[in-house]
């Protein structure tokens, strides 16, 4: 039997009120559930902020929560504990949570599970934005179905900025570091047939495509410069969430 105050006990807790949300359905006294739903999850948190002062106390008890269960063989509970986790380290109330605490949970929490973790997480360091539990969610969703070359990542997908400027500066360091293969159709027999080998499958680089980095754009205005001295550039079309993507950063 664990201690009202243990982290067990807390993560019992967050899972019924969680449960008991999400299991609300059309029904007139919705609102009212819904209201107790989030009044309990609040009061529960300003138990945790009396509770745990320091976030190095925070990421102890998750760990010892973490030896606990059964998070390899039961991805389900590993999503609520990995919700759980932006729930605790959230601080007075917050909605959001600060880059520092939410690096220190990733590297926690997707050690083994997320093939890109050093680089996403050292891709934080010049992040201003505290991470929303959407942002937070959509990482773990990143971290499953993208691969160390960005296959299974889909440019057209509905990612939030964040991970889409993450995609922008892998490829910048990725792709400038590898060559395309070519390979000749001379007729020789020693000669393999002419193909072309993407280092990144899972970015589709053609002209005016939203994953095109400023720098890249750059280059080519200048290269069409020199193809085409007497002919306007060719015109990059940019759609929504470039649009999005420029109104972030500025």
């Amino acid at each position: 039997m664990h201690s009202p105050d243990s982290i067990f006990e807390i993560y019992r807790r967050y899972c019924d009120i969680r449960s008991v949300k999400s299991c609300q359905v059309n029904e007139p006294d919705e609102t009212r559930k819904g209201k107790s739903s989030r009044d309990s999850l609040a009061q529960l948190l300003k138990f945790v902020d009396l509770k745990f002062h320091s976030r190095i106390k925070i990421f102890d008890e998750l760990l010892k929560l973490m030896s606990k269960l059964e998070l390899m063989a039961d991805f389900s509970e590993f999503s609520r504990f990995y919700d759980f986790v932006f729930f605790m380290c959230r601080e007075n109330g917050q909605r959001n949570i600060t880059v520092n605490k939410a690096v220190s949970a990733w590297k926690l929490v997707l050690a083994g599970r997320f093939r890109l973790l050093n680089q996403w997480c050292d891709f934080q360091e010049n992040q201003r934005h505290n991470i929303s539990e959407d942002t937070w969610q959509q990482v773990l969703a990143f971290s499953r179905c993208v691969h160390e070359n960005l296959e299974g990542y889909d440019p057209e997908g509905a990612w939030p900025v964040l991970i889409d400027d993450f995609v922008e500066h892998m490829y910048r360091i990725l792709g400038s570091n590898k060559e395309p293969n070519f390979f000749c159709n001379c007729g020789d027999s020693e000669c393999r047939p002419c193909t072309f080998e993407d280092p990144l499958p899972g970015l589709k680089v053609a002209p005016g495509l939203k994953r095109k980095l400023p720098s890249f754009q750059d280059e080519e205005m200048d290269s069409s410069d020199a193809l085409f001295p007497d002919s306007t550039r060719p015109n990059h079309i940019l759609n929504s969430k470039t649009s999005r993507l420029l109104d972030y950063r500025h």
